[in-house]
């Protein structure tokens, strides 16, 4: 299969225009070639019941991100991060021994977080090296961007576009870069991986885009995490005067993969639905991570950008045994150019409907000079039969030049 994988993209490459020259030669297009830097500072607090006392990490990621100018099709890309903590380390790193208190991912470091060379023509864009790999809504595949130190990819990847409104995505990832580094540890930093992503969208048009995708996920250092995950989904906006709707409806069939020594299956829903008026947003979802009662496996999304779905103190980052249905609601919009946000999340296992709790998310964020973003973020996990109650607060600057 993984051949069958690869075989469908580079077939096409033959077939491919040439690509704009672009500078005139290489010392020319990395002189010309454009640079940022970025700094988030932000302090995290998280309140645990099942912590005696709280947590408080102050951390500063500074970004310095280089891309060159394009040389006959081809342009370098080079990310450097830095991850330092300010004050006391009041928390725990996964890192650093501070076992008796809440975790907080953020561990310090320095990390080459992309070094990749892109081709690209008209049709085609392949990518080689460490990179960003952000497919859909990051619900299986993600960067984890919340967290300060990203999850990137040693891979390959290639997008090509046989028609304007018609995008194949390939990717095959060598080694998996997880938000737990720079540094190895209890927790591994980096999995050696031996995935292929397979990933079509055809977007007809703005109020229809449909999507597959076939993820066939094979860690030789986690081999539980292995899976094969089949989907599609549709998904669009209709506008109505005033009033925009918007959906998306999505189903997906997981099982084990690689040498996963579990034999399971297991279901993915999603669908949800959202009314704007008046930049007033609410929507309703529901979101389902089915289990395999006999196998005593559910749902599992380990690439996923998990700390957008399931509610932000991260309770749910894996799956229950038994499974989850996550039903929310949220209200969003715009007061004086602060951006405001209010989701509502009730969790129950897809096994029983067990009530396994609640949780309140509020986030409010402002933009200034387009360079700087100030965002103060809150979640309020209330346990009924799964973990602790758990409050967490976040106060974050970012400024980019």
């Amino acid at each position: 299969m993984s051949r069958l994988l690869l075989a469908a993209p580079l077939c096409c490459v033959a077939l491919l225009p040439l690509p704009v020259i672009g500078a005139d030669d290489l010392a020319s297009a990395l002189k010309e070639g454009s640079t940022s830097l970025g700094f988030r500072l932000r302090h995290e607090q998280v309140d645990d019941d099942a912590f005696d006392q709280k947590a408080n990490a102050s951390t500063l990621r500074t970004r310095l991100s280089y891309t060159s100018a394009p040389w006959q099709g081809l342009d370098l890309i080079v990310e450097f991060d830095h991850v330092g903590h300010l004050f006391d380390e009041r928390f725990n790193d996964t890192r650093n021994g501070n076992a008796t208190l809440p975790v907080v991912v953020d561990p310090k470091g320095a990390d080459l977080n992309q070094a990749a060379l892109r081709y690209r023509t008209d049709a085609l864009t392949a990518t080689a090296g460490r990179q960003r790999i952000l497919l859909d809504n990051q619900r299986f595949i993600g960067g984890v961007g919340w967290r300060q130190n990203e999850q990137t990819y040693d891979a390959l990847r290639l997008a090509f576009t046989p028609l304007d409104d018609v995008l194949l995505d390939y990717a095959w990832i060598s080694n998996t870069r997880r938000i737990f580094g720079p540094q190895d540890g209890a927790v591994p930093a980096a999995l050696i991986s031996d995935h292929h992503l397979l990933n079509l969208k055809w977007t007809a048009h703005k109020a229809a885009t449909t999507g597959a995708y076939l993820y066939a996920l094979d860690f030789n250092d986690a081999a539980a995490l292995s899976s094969q995950t089949i989907g599609a989904y549709v998904a669009g906006k209709v506008a109505f005067d005033s009033l925009t709707l918007d959906y998306r409806v999505e189903a997906a069939k997981q099982s084990e993969h690689g040498d996963n020594p579990v034999d399971y299956s297991a279901d993915y829903t999603l669908i949800s639905g959202a009314a704007t008026f008046a930049g007033v947003r609410l929507g309703l979802a529901v979101e389902t991570l089915g289990a395999d009662e006999d196998a005593g496996v559910a749902f599992m999304t380990p690439l996923a950008t998990g700390h957008a779905f399931q509610g932000w103190a991260d309770k749910f980052l894996g799956t229950p045994a038994s499974g989850i249905r996550d039903t929310y609601v949220s209200l969003g919009g715009s007061l004086k150019n602060i951006n405001l946000l209010a989701v509502w999340h009730d969790y129950s296992s897809d096994i029983g409907s067990a009530d396994l709790g609640t949780e309140l998310n509020l986030q409010a964020s402002k933009k200034f000079a387009n360079q700087y973003t100030l965002t103060l973020k809150y979640a309020d996990y209330q346990a009924d039969t799964f973990s602790s109650d758990a409050q967490k607060l976040w106060l974050m600057v970012e400024a980019t030049f």
